[in-house]
């Protein structure tokens, strides 16, 4: 069987919804990442619902030609440290029977699981989603109020790490969903996710935990540093630590490329794409010779499905090919309870 090139990075998101649960906050619809949701969905002086942006989804999914299968992310609601949920503190809200049921009836979609670890039926709502083939589970700390290094989430940690159920884990800067709490924006320095490592939790740290405003992101440049640096102990310490590209396709993120690829290891980078977040046909190419830029460039703006312009401009960015696949072996290796 050939492996497969998955994009492990798919968002999806809606208005209140009573049937499927999901919904979104005030909040959210005054952020930038609501108005490309509009527009991607051609609703922008029209009411938006959830079946308009899932018809949107599964179109661009299914009309991918170079991308196989996408990881759909669902997105676990705030919960403290007492175990209550918080639906008013919460700005995106996909529970993960929704993905479930989106997943069953489309063989390229992929459950990627979310779930809050202060839960207190973390445990039996983890089985149910490896019960369904969940390929890992997403977590963004500061929008869903989650301190990575928190006691509370070793027990959680213990079941992924037996499961071999990979972590994906927001790192950087967060644009898209707000928090309710700006302290938590602390905990999207990679440097919290030591603790998983060290109980043998599969970790994927998303974008790669890059600034998305170049040096205008004074307050993440660490966060950066610290990627590196988990990178370098890894090997020492024989950490199973991945990365994702998602939303690397912007002119802004150009003068970090050649860092990653001189300092991650391929085998340890994932191919994704962070939709509906936009991407930009003028992200940073390997091609030193303008003609040969211009030509590339040219031939990914006329092309219309977005997974796959993302697809061509990560594979214009010099990365070694097995990104592409990384992540079918990776989830070859996850242990799934039976129904």
């Amino acid at each position: 069987m050939n492996s497969e090139i998955i994009d492990i990075h798919i968002h999806f998101g809606s208005p209140p919804d009573e049937q499927s649960g999901c919904f979104w906050s005030e909040e959210f619809t005054k952020t930038p990442a609501y108005y490309a949701m509009l527009l991607l969905t051609k609703s922008l002086f029209k009411r938006i619902s959830i079946e308009q942006v899932k018809k949107h989804i599964i179109g661009v999914i299914n009309g991918a030609k170079y991308v196989d299968k996408c990881v759909l992310l669902a997105m676990d609601m705030v919960y403290d440290e007492n175990s209550t949920p918080h639906p008013e503190l919460t700005h995106l809200f996909v529970p993960n029977s929704y993905i479930v049921e989106l997943a069953k009836n489309n063989k390229k979609i992929l459950l990627g699981a979310s779930i809050h670890p202060y839960r207190n039926d973390w445990e039996e709502e983890l089985n149910f989603c490896l019960e369904n083939k969940a390929v890992l589970c997403k977590w963004i700390p500061s929008s869903q109020m989650i301190d990575p290094s928190h006691p509370k989430c070793i027990p959680f940690y213990e079941k992924l790490a037996e499961h071999n159920l990979p972590l994906l884990c927001h790192a950087g800067p967060e644009y898209a969903i707000p928090t309710s709490d700006k302290n938590y924006n602390e905990f999207n320095n990679p440097k919290y996710l030591r603790t998983p490592l060290e109980l043998g939790v599969t970790v994927i740290i998303a974008h790669c935990s890059l600034p998305y405003f170049w040096f205008f992101d004074a307050d993440y440049q660490d966060d950066f540093k610290e990627f590196l640096k988990l990178f370098k102990e890894a090997e020492e310490k024989e950490w199973k630590l991945f990365a994702d590209l998602s939303a690397i396709c912007t002119p802004l993120r150009t003068p970090y490329i050649e860092k990653i690829i001189e300092n991650i290891p391929s085998d340890r980078l994932l191919f994704g794409s962070d939709y509906p977040i936009p991407l930009s046909e003028l992200s940073y190419n390997k091609s030193t010779n303008f003609f040969s830029w211009l030509k590339f460039i040219s031939k990914v703006f006329l092309m219309k499905n977005p997974l796959d312009k993302n697809y061509m401009l990560i594979k214009g960015m010099g990365f070694n090919e097995k990104i592409f696949t990384n992540a079918y072996y990776l989830f070859k290796n996850i242990k799934y309870k039976e129904k």
